[in-house]
């Protein structure tokens, strides 16, 4: 099997694997809308954003080591970087417990929900490590099917706990801990992982090749918090849980575009790192970004004017007043997205110094912007500080990343849909619903024809395998 078939079949596995979580996304912004207030989405959300800062910390960011090392070992070598990883982990783990429950007691006094958002933080990174760990060992059928079962265990628990029971925030905590348990369970079990780990297999050697690699990275995951995540912060700290509830339901949207993204980058990075050394290394890494780019520009088009179709039967008038900055955050979730893409070429030339000064100064653009726009301008002007910060983080991903490989890309291909997805933006939220509803059909027929060819190919192919059959 060619490299660009094994990329391409690993992207299908991974769409395949978690489709029913994307579903799951969409299903459950109505059960927000109908059971939550925008304050108690507000609180939950600001919880998930603390995880996401300290998720690198916590866990030394060793995932990335495991799938960077992990992809080209096998046999002893594997299980050293593996087991290597896990008593890092257990380490890291065991002494942020004690520090997160003290520190959160105070800040909360200890109760039922300090517990829940300690227990919530913890099982971030543990999930993170074991879904690379399956990755590493070639298991990606595992690693999809286990978004799966997450997103399956997340909607019981949500149809539960806060739709039947009225649990509100305590249910959406619950829910998330669970999925994240039977994620870690399921992973575990299908990586046979006890049989990989054992006390002979650590190595200080990998210990240390493994954290020199991550250190860096454990900045850059955490100035890139300040990029996508920071916002919520400051939204929660100085306007209030409400308004970070609208924040949160409005980027819901932008969250569809980011989990399908990065599903295509898991595939992307892969084929990155297992072909570097291939004469058209260079040309498949060009390929890779305009394809990737284009094809979730494309979709943002599609899920704006699906969106603005949406938000006409939304009762709540705090989330309904949100539709004003899906735009701005579908275009943050493009432009992060070309950033990882242009962003993959540190990690493969072990440059993780340089993809940490990037996206510092991305992080700290938006911290910029956030407190001068966002005094001025409220809610709009910290969104709008957030896209200048993920437009910044391309340039300077791009401008490095030129400094150790020369590539390029096509510019102008880029604008071209960008123009369209403005248009669309403006009609999905002025235009009446009959109007929008013409323009999703006419974005689909767009769609369609500029993905002929890849639609023409993959119909025959499905054709040849059924005619063999």
């Amino acid at each position: 099997m060619s490299k660009s078939s094994s990329m391409m079949k690993k992207s299908l596995i991974y769409f395949a694997g978690n489709f029913s979580s994307k579903i799951f996304g969409v299903i459950i912004i109505p059960i927000y809308a109908q059971y939550l207030s925008a304050a108690q989405l507000g609180d939950y959300d600001f919880q998930q954003t603390v995880g996401n800062l300290l998720m690198p910390i916590i866990g030394l960011a060793i995932w990335e080591a495991i799938l960077r090392f992990g992809l080209n070992a096998e046999g002893k070598e594997l299980h050293e970087i593996i087991t290597t990883a896990i008593f890092i982990l257990s380490a890291t783990l065991s002494v942020s417990f004690v520090l997160l429950l003290i520190t959160y007691a105070n800040l909360y006094g200890f109760s039922t929900l300090t517990f829940l958002y300690v227990m919530l933080i913890m099982t971030m990174p543990v999930v993170t490590v074991f879904g690379y760990i399956s990755r590493a060992l070639g298991k990606s059928m595992l690693f999809a099917f286990s978004g799966v079962v997450s997103a399956g265990v997340n909607m019981l628990g949500l149809f539960i706990l806060v739709v039947s029971m009225n649990k509100g925030l305590l249910g959406l905590l619950l829910s998330a801990i669970l999925s994240n348990i039977f994620n870690i369970l399921f992973l575990m079990i299908g990586t046979r992982i006890f049989s990989i780990v054992k006390r002979k297999y650590f190595s200080k050697k990998w210990a240390k090749k493994m954290i020199y690699f991550s250190a860096p990275l454990i900045l850059n995951l955490v100035f890139g918090w300040f990029i996508s995540s920071f916002s919520r912060f400051y939204i929660k700290l100085t306007i209030g849980s409400t308004e970070n509830g609208i924040y949160a339901f409005a980027s819901k949207f932008s969250g569809i575009l980011l989990q399908l993204a990065g599903i295509i980058n898991m595939s992307a990075i892969e084929d990155a790192v297992s072909s570097i050394g291939d004469n058209d290394w260079v040309k498949r890494f060009e390929n890779n970004i305009e394809n990737i780019s284009s094809l979730f520009i494309q979709f943002s088009c599609l899920l704006i004017g699906v969106t603005g179709v949406y938000y006409n039967f939304v009762s709540n008038e705090d989330f309904k007043r949100s539709i004003i900055l899906v735009p701005f955050l579908l275009l943050v979730a493009i432009f992060t997205n070309i950033s990882t893409l242009i962003g993959n070429i540190f990690p493969v030339f072990n440059k993780t110094g340089k993809a940490f000064t990037t996206t510092m100064i991305g992080g700290v653009t938006n911290i910029l912007f956030s407190i001068v726009l966002g005094f001025f301008f409220g809610l709009i002007g910290i969104v709008v500080a957030q896209l200048l910060a993920s437009i910044t983080l391309v340039l300077s991903r791009y401008y490095y990343g030129q400094k150790i490989q020369k590539y390029s890309i096509n510019i102008a291909k880029f604008l071209k849909l960008l123009v369209l997805f403005l248009v669309i933006s403006f009609i999905s939220i002025n235009g009446s619903l009959l109007i929008q509803l013409i323009t999703v059909l006419l974005t689909s027929v767009i769609v369609i024809i500029l993905n002929r060819t890849w639609i023409i190919a993959i119909v025959s192919r499905v054709r040849t395998r059924i005619n063999k059959r």
